[in-house]
């Protein structure tokens, strides 16, 4: 299902989004937040943010990661007040998050478990947009790009990680626009000019 949902198309009205859980696997691991925010015309029009009650013990490495506590999550709305709140707030726009499968396997799997509609929104995976548009990064991890472009967000805390996941989002987009506006410009003055222009190799690059 989640292949069918990808999209190569930058859309300017869609939702960032990005979850905290309790481990890696979406079968057994809790969401322990949920933070999100709505764009159209690229401009911020609501956000979203959630802490969500687990009812089970925190393993300490993730508190060390996320800084969330037991008593953070305590007394918090569960997962099935929760969810739904968020499946109402994405409503249909395009959903964008890095590494997005791991946040889709795990709204997937509660979705399931709470017998909810599961999502028919179009992905963007910031993640595999990033390694086609930046070359220069050490490596495509979500922090690392943060420290790339001078971003000044926390991280591994929802809210912070869906404004970096944005400001990530925009700047690839502009890039690949760029990118293909200075390609259509060389080979429209080899077609028009030849000459110097016709030795030139206009490679294109993959979507």
């Amino acid at each position: 299902m989640y292949q069918s949902l990808r999209t190569n198309e930058l859309p300017d009205d869609y939702v960032v989004f990005d979850i905290e859980t309790s481990g890696l696997n979406p079968k057994k691991d809790k969401i322990i937040e949920i933070g999100a925010i709505k764009y159209k015309d690229n401009k911020k029009i609501d956000e979203f943010s959630y802490l969500i009650d687990p009812e089970i013990k925190l393993n300490q490495i993730i508190t060390d990661v996320t800084g969330i506590t037991d008593d953070d999550l305590k007394g918090k709305d569960k997962i099935d007040v929760v969810l739904p709140k968020f499946l109402d707030f994405i409503e249909d726009y395009t959903i964008i998050g890095h590494n997005v499968k791991f946040d889709y396997d795990f709204i997937e799997a509660n979705i399931t478990k709470l017998h909810l509609k599961h999502l028919k929104n179009r992905i963007v995976d910031t993640l595999l947009l990033s390694r086609i548009t930046i070359y220069d990064s050490k490596n495509h991890r979500l922090k690392t790009l943060k420290e790339y472009l001078g971003l000044n967000y926390n991280s591994h805390r929802a809210l912070d990680d869906s404004l970096t996941c944005n400001d990530l989002y925009q700047y690839c987009k502009n890039k690949k626009k760029r990118n293909w506006q200075t390609q259509f410009i060389h080979l429209y003055y080899m077609l028009k000019f030849g000459g110097i222009y016709g030795r030139i190799s206009i490679k294109k690059r993959t979507i």
